[in-house]
C-alpha cells in the first residue's frame, strides 16, 4: 500500500512544466530548452515538436524544423479553451478584424503571427477578444463607448478580456526570458491597437513607448547620436523581424503625429551598412526603406527643435546636422530612383490591394522630401517652394481615389459609403495602418496657397475614418481652426467650388490669390489629444507677435467623436 501513496504523492508534488517545448510540456518533464531540438528529447530518441512560433523542434534522425510562419489553419485554438462569447469574438477577428488592420501592404504580424500566438499564448488570445470586441462594435455606435447589446455588456466584456490577457502575462514568469518578451510585445501591440480604437490614445501611447523600450532590450540597438534613431539588430527570425517590422512602422505614424520622443526612433536598417539598391525585390522592401528614411528625418528634426530651444530659440546651422539633413535627402533621391526601376516588375506581380500601395508609397515619398528639406528651418515661407510637391500629393491621392473607384464603382457611390455610418465604412472606421491622410493632412497644415488647401481640407474632412492616431474628423477641425487663424475667412468667396471639384487638380488660375503673409503663418502645430474617452482636444501653435517675438498660444478644438460631416 505504501508504494502507490508514494506514488501519487510525488504526482500531486510534481511541479507544472510552463516552459520548454511542447514535447516536455505534454511528458511534464523538465526542458533545457535547447535549439534546434532539446537535448531531452534526442537523448531519448523522441521527436521535439518545438516551442511554437518561438521556433527550434525535430527529429534527431533527420534535418529540423525551421522557423517558417505556419499556417493558421496549423494552429487552431485549442478545443475549449475559450468560452462561446470568446469564440465568437475570436472568429470575428479572424474574419474582419486581421484583414481591416493589415491596412493597404501585407502584414506578417495581423495575418499570421497575432494568429498563431493566440493559438499557443493566453495571454495574447485574450488580448484579441478584447480588440475584437471593441472593433466590432466600433463603426456601429458612437466611438469610444460600446454598447449593451441584447443584455451582453461589451464594454464589461472587452475589459475583462484586458485583465485576463495581463493576469497570464504576469504568469509567464517560468518562461524564458526571450519568449517571454516577444508574448509581451505581441500583447502591447494589440494593447496599443485597442487603446486606439477606443479613443484612449494617451493611454496607447503609453504602450507604445513601453513596446518600443521592450523591442530594445533584446534586440540590442546600436548605439546612437542624439540626431540619429536607433538601429536594431539584424534580422534574427519570423518572429524578431515581424516584431520590429511592425513596431518601427507604428513608431514613425506616431511620431509624425508628435506622440514618439526622438529617442524612441527606430530603424531596421543602418544606413551607414545598407545602401538604398538600384531596384526593389518587393513592395515590402520599398516600403521599409521609406519608413526609415521618415524615422530619420523626424529624429533629425527632433533633434533640431530640442536644441533651438535650448539657446533660446536662435537660429542654428550645425555643421553635422547639415550633413545628416543632406544624406537623407540624397537617399530620399535614390528610393525615388531605385522605386522607378522596379515599377514596371512590380506591377506585374501585383494584386489590386499592392497597386493601391504603389500609389500610396509615391505620396509618402513626396512627404518625406518636403518634410526632409524643411526640418533645419524655422521660417515658414520656405513651404512656398515645394508647391509641385504639395500637388502632387493631391494628385496621388486623386490617382488612389479613381483607382479605388475602378471602371464599375461610381464616385458618388463611394461617397455614400464614406458618409453613411451605418456601412461597413462608416463614420467612424478604423485601421491601424497609416494611409492617405498624414500627407493630405500635411499638404492642409503647410501649403499657402489657398485652392491647394482647400482642396486638401476637403480630402479630410471627407474621410470619415481614423488611421491609428490620424483621426480624420477631428483633424478636419484642426485645420478648420488653423485656416481660421491664419486666413481669416479672406479667401472664402474666391474658393467656393462644387463639391465634387476636390477630385480634380488646382489649375494655373489658382495661383492667383495672393500667399499668406509671413506675419500671419502659425508653426509648430501640435494637437494635444485627450487623455480620457471624450475628453477636449486642444491645439497649441506659435505666431508672431510685436517685436518679430513668436509667442506661444493654446486652444481648444470642437470634439472629434462628432458626427462626421460630408464633403462640401
Amino acid at each position: 500500500m505504501q508504494e502507490p501513496l508514494n506514488r501519487d504523492h510525488q504526482a500531486r508534488n510534481r511541479k507544472k512544466v510552463k516552459s520548454g517545448c511542447k514535447t516536455c510540456k505534454t511528458r511534464r518533464v523538465k526542458c533545457d530548452e535547447s535549439r534546434p531540438a532539446c537535448r531531452r528529447c534526442v537523448s531519448t530518441g523522441r521527436v521535439c515538436d518545438g516551442y511554437g512560433i518561438w521556433g527550434g523542434g525535430g527529429s534527431p534522425y533527420g534535418q529540423p524544423q525551421t522557423n517558417r510562419a505556419l499556417s493558421t489553419y496549423c494552429t487552431p485554438v485549442p478545443v475549449g479553451s475559450m468560452t462561446s462569447e470568446e469564440q465568437t469574438y475570436f472568429d470575428w477577428f479572424m474574419a474582419k478584424t486581421t484583414k481591416k488592420f493589415a491596412g493597404l501592404f501585407a502584414s506578417d504580424f495581423w495575418e499570421t503571427l497575432v494568429l498563431q500566438a493566440s493559438a499557443q499564448e493566453p495571454a495574447v488570445r485574450h488580448a484579441v477578444v478584447a480588440l475584437s470586441a471593441a472593433h466590432r462594435f466600433d463603426h456601429r455606435s458612437e466611438p469610444w463607448s460600446i454598447p449593451s447589446t441584447y443584455g451582453f455588456d461589451v464594454e464589461h466584456f472587452t475589459l475583462q478580456q484586458y485583465n485576463k490577457a495581463i493576469h497570464h502575462l504576469r504568469l509567464m514568469t517560468g518562461s524564458t526570458q526571450k519568449n517571454t518578451l516577444r508574448v509581451a510585445l505581441v500583447t502591447c501591440m494589440i494593447f496599443v491597437t485597442l487603446e486606439y480604437l477606443r479613443g484612449q490614445y494617451q493611454m496607447g501611447s503609453a504602450h507604445l513607448r513601453y513596446g518600443i523600450q521592450l523591442l530594445a532590450s533584446i534586440s540590442a540597438p546600436k548605439p546612437r547620436s542624439a540626431m540619429s534613431p536607433s538601429i536594431l539588430s539584424p534580422a534574427e527570425d519570423f518572429v524578431h523581424n515581424t516584431l520590429i517590422d511592425s513596431y518601427s512602422r507604428l513608431t514613425i505614424q506616431a511620431a509624425m503625429f508628435g506622440h514618439v520622443p526622438s529617442h524612441m526612433c527606430t530603424v531596421t536598417r543602418d544606413p551607414q551598412v545598407h545602401a538604398i539598391p538600384y531596384a526593389f525585390s518587393s513592395l515590402l522592401d520599398a516600403r521599409q526603406m521609406l519608413d526609415d528614411l521618415l524615422n530619420r528625418v523626424h529624429c533629425l528634426k527632433r533633434h533640431y527643435y530640442t536644441l533651438r530651444l535650448s539657446q533660446s530659440q536662435s537660429a542654428t546651422t550645425d555643421p553635422e546636422m547639415v550633413e545628416v539633413q543632406r544624406k537623407i535627402i540624397t537617399d530620399l533621391s535614390l528610393w525615388r530612383k531605385a522605386y522607378n526601376a522596379s515599377i514596371t516588375r512590380l506591377e506585374e506581380e501585383a494584386t489590386r490591394k499592392d497597386k493601391f500601395g504603389h500609389i500610396l508609397l509615391r505620396v509618402y515619398h513626396e512627404m518625406a522630401t518636403i518634410m526632409a528639406s524643411v526640418c533645419l528651418s524655422d521660417d515658414e515661407m520656405i513651404f512656398d517652394n515645394h508647391t509641385e510637391r504639395f500637388l502632387a500629393i493631391l494628385k496621388g491621392f486623386i490617382d488612389l481615389w479613381n483607382f479605388w473607384a475602378g471602371s464599375s464603382i461610381q464616385i458618388k457611390e463611394i461617397k455614400h459609403i464614406f458618409s453613411t455610418p451605418e456601412s461597413d465604412g462608416g463614420c467612424h472606421g478604423f485601421t491601424v495602418e497609416s494611409g492617405f491622410i498624414p500627407p493630405v493632412y500635411y499638404t492642409a497644415l503647410k501649403c499657402r496657397i489657398p485652392r491647394i488647401r482647400q482642396h486638401a481640407m476637403r480630402i479630410v474632412r471627407a474621410a470619415p475614418h481614423r488611421e491609428g492616431v490620424w483621426n480624420g474628423p477631428l483633424l478636419a477641425h484642426v485645420l478648420e481652426e488653423v485656416v481660421g487663424i491664419e486666413e481669416g475667412g479672406a479667401y472664402t468667396d474666391d474658393i467656393n467650388v462644387d463639391e465634387d471639384m476636390y477630385l480634380d487638380m488646382p489649375s494655373a488660375k489658382d495661383f492667383a490669390l495672393p500667399k499668406i503673409e509671413a506675419s500671419k503663418r502659425i508653426s509648430d502645430v501640435a494637437v494635444i489629444l485627450p487623455d480620457q474617452v471624450k475628453g477636449d482636444t486642444f491645439i497649441s501653435y506659435k505666431k508672431q507677435a510685436e517685436g518679430d517675438q513668436w509667442e506661444t498660444y493654446k486652444r481648444k478644438v470642437k470634439p472629434g467623436w462628432m458626427k462626421c460631416p460630408g464633403p462640401r
